[in-house]
């Protein structure tokens, strides 16, 4: 496992990021750079994605919380910041273990989706191809060939970024040169993941319980344009953790970390400034979530 260490002044508190679906470390440099002053600032890269070979390694989300909590063993209790996919594993992790999490900042995690949620063309796409494996590493990788390492990048960011002119030139280049690098590992390690991730969400009952029940401070930050998770999942926040901040960022997409670093490292900072008061005290609910705690992380997880 590969853990990019961006430093940061002793004693400070330690964030560790999570990365989203077929992203990698890399994403966080510039979120990194606004927050080393006064945070030790780690970023994971999971299997199959970044410098993380899988390793004959599961890419799923329940294999990917125990791997994440030997990083914890390692590094000591952490705020966790996850992007989409990330966000989710770090919810995962804090019910598993909430000892090892000071606390929770999600970027657009994905929420439980209801039957009646309809889908924007370019997800149901991915969904569709995930529900066939061996088809969509076929497509994908040739979809790869076709384009190639620039435009696939490109297409990426235009799918999950407001606006890819915000994108600092030095990370695209980057996350460039790491789609050069792939292969056919990458494709598999996508689909994989992201059929977790969509059996996750599509479990909407027993997810909804697993995010009542994580019992740690928290907040969530989203992007008002997002085209693949709607604003409207700061809703289902506010009913399942109604102690937990939220955040909507003007202007953005569902790449808060790409699209405006800074702003996401100030409410980073903000809410960790908030944290020594609630970790002192011990962390208490004022508002009361409907669902129960789940019996186990299998109900909401794939092997």
């Amino acid at each position: 496992m590969h853990v990019a260490d961006h430093g940061g002044a002793p004693g400070a508190p330690t964030v560790l990021c999570l990365h989203g679906l077929g992203s990698s470390a890399v994403s966080w440099q510039r979120v990194a750079d606004a927050l080393s002053s006064d945070h030790r600032v780690l970023a994971v890269d999971l299997p199959g994605h970044g410098r993380s070979p899988r390793a004959g390694r599961s890419a799923g989300m329940q294999p990917n919380t125990l791997l994440l909590q030997r990083v914890l063993d390692q590094v000591g209790p952490a705020v966790l910041v996850g992007h989409s996919m990330g966000g989710a594993l770090a919810v995962l992790q804090a019910v598993a273990r909430p000892a090892d999490v000071r606390g929770l900042v999600l970027l657009a995690p994905p929420m439980p989706r209801m039957p009646w949620e309809p889908m924007t063309p370019e997800l149901a796409l991915r969904v569709a191809l995930c529900a066939w494996p061996w088809l969509a590493r076929t497509a994908l990788a040739a979809r790869f060939r076709r384009l190639g390492p620039e435009e696939h990048v490109r297409r990426a960011l235009a799918l999950t970024c407001a606006s890819t002119e915000v994108v600092d030139e030095e990370i695209r280049q980057l996350l460039v040169q790491r789609a050069e690098a792939g292969g056919m590992e990458d494709h598999a390690t996508f689909v994989e993941a992201a059929r977790s991730v969509g059996l996750l969400v599509a479990r909407a009952a027993a997810y909804r319980r697993t995010i009542a029940s994580a019992a740690v401070p928290g907040m969530v930050v989203h992007g008002a344009v997002d085209r693949l998770v709607a604003p409207t999942a700061l809703d289902q926040v506010a009913e399942l953790q109604p102690d937990w901040r939220t955040a909507l960022l003007s202007g953005v997409g569902h790449s808060p970390h790409l699209e405006a670093p800074d702003e996401v490292a100030n409410q980073v900072r903000a809410f960790t400034r908030t944290l020594a008061a609630t970790h002192s005290h011990g962390f208490r609910r004022t508002g009361t979530p409907r669902l129960d705690r789940p019996r186990n992380l299998e109900d909401v997880a794939t092997r």
